[in-house]
C-alpha cells in the first residue's frame, strides 16, 4: 500500500495548479493548463487531463467506480483507503496499487461524531500545514484544502487555484453536471468554510515561503456574473447547468427553478457582448 507521505518532494520548486470544478471552470481557456502539473479535485478529470486527482469520497469519484464512464488509467488517485465503500472498490484499488496513495485527515485517537452535513474540525490542524507531518493533510470543509496541502508538500513554489470558486456563480454550483452535497445546509455557509479554511493554509503557507493564488477567467474583482453570462455565450457553453443534491437527508434535490434562473434566461437573450463579439470566438473544444 503507499501512502502520500512517498509523493512528497517529488515536484520541488514547481508550480502546481489545483484545479476544482466551480463554474468559472467552465469558461476557463484549458488549453492554459496543458504541461502544467494540476491536481484535480473530485471530477475534474471530466473536464481535462490531471496527472493527479484527490477525493475524499472515492466512490462518488473515481471514474472506474462510476457507471457509464471510461477508465482514467493515467490518473494517480490520493484519497483513503478506508473510504471504499465495497469489496470490489478495494479490490480494483489493491490491484493497480501503483495509481493509489492514502492519506489521513483524523488522529486516531480522535472520538468525534458529526452530525451529517457539519465539517469535521478533527482534520482542521494547521500544524499538519506548518510541515510535512507523516500522511496527513488538512481537511476541514473541502477537499481544495487538503489538495492545497499536498501541493506544498510535494515541494511546490507557487499554488493556483483554479476553479476553486468558493461560490456559486448564477446559481451554478460547478462547471459541469456534477452532484452536490449540502445536507440540507445553506450552500452560502459552506462556501465560506471553504474559503475561510483556505485563507488561514495561505497564512500559514506564507511563513513557509510558498505563494498560494486564485487563477480565474474574469478580468475584474467583484461581480462576474454578466461576464460569465458573457463568456458562456462566446464559448456556446450553457449558462446554467442543474446539479443534483445527493445527499441522504435531503434526497432528491428539488429542482432550481427560481427566479434567478428566469432572470438568466432573459439576460441570454437581451444582453449584448462585454467584450469580444460571440462572432470572433471559436467554439470551445469538446474534450
Amino acid at each position: 500500500m503507499n501512502y502520500v507521505s512517498q509523493l512528497y518532494n517529488t515536484h520541488p520548486g514547481a508550480d502546481i495548479y489545483v484545479v476544482g470544478t466551480g463554474a468559472s471552470l467552465r469558461v476557463f481557456p484549458l488549453s492554459f493548463l496543458e504541461n502544467k502539473i494540476a491536481i484535480g479535485l473530485n471530477q475534474a478529470w471530466k473536464l481535462l487531463p490531471v496527472k493527479y486527482s484527490i477525493t475524499i469520497r472515492p466512490e462518488l469519484n473515481i471514474p472506474e467506480f462510476m457507471a457509464g464512464e471510461a477508465p482514467r488509467e493515467g490518473i494517480t488517485w490520493i484519497t483513503k483507503f478506508i473510504k471504499f465503500t465495497t469489496p470490489e472498490q478495494k479490490e480494483f484499488a489493491k490491484a493497480h496499487a501503483e495509481r493509489f496513495y492514502y492519506f489521513e485527515s483524523v488522529p486516531t485517537d480522535n472520538k468525534e461524531r458529526l452530525i451529517q452535513g457539519q465539517s469535521s474540525l478533527a482534520g482542521r490542524n494547521l500544524e499538519w500545514v506548518r510541515k510535512p507531518t507523516e500522511n496527513y493533510l488538512y481537511v476541514w470543509s473541502s477537499i481544495s484544502q487538503a489538495a492545497v496541502n499536498l501541493a506544498a508538500n510535494m515541494g511546490a513554489r507557487n499554488i493556483i487555484l483554479v476553479g476553486c470558486d468558493n461560490a456559486a456563480v448564477m446559481n451554478n454550483h460547478h462547471a459541469h453536471g456534477q452532484h452536490t452535497m449540502w445536507a440540507g445546509n445553506d450552500p452560502q455557509a459552506r462556501y465560506q468554510e471553504y474559503y475561510q479554511g483556505l485563507c488561514e493554509i495561505r497564512a500559514v503557507l506564507r511563513q513557509r515561503g510558498i505563494t498560494l493564488i486564485s487563477a480565474t477567467p474574469f478580468l475584474r474583482v467583484g461581480d462576474c456574473e454578466a461576464e460569465f453570462l458573457d463568456l458562456c455565450q462566446q464559448l456556446t457553453q450553457p449558462a446554467f447547468i442543474e446539479n443534483r443534491d445527493i445527499s441522504r437527508r435531503v434526497g432528491v434535490a428539488k429542482k432550481q427553478k427560481s427566479s434567478l434562473f428566469r432572470t438568466l434566461r432573459k439576460l441570454m437573450a437581451s444582453t449584448p457582448a462585454i467584450s469580444e463579439g460571440k462572432a470572433d470566438q471559436p467554439p470551445r473544444p469538446t474534450r
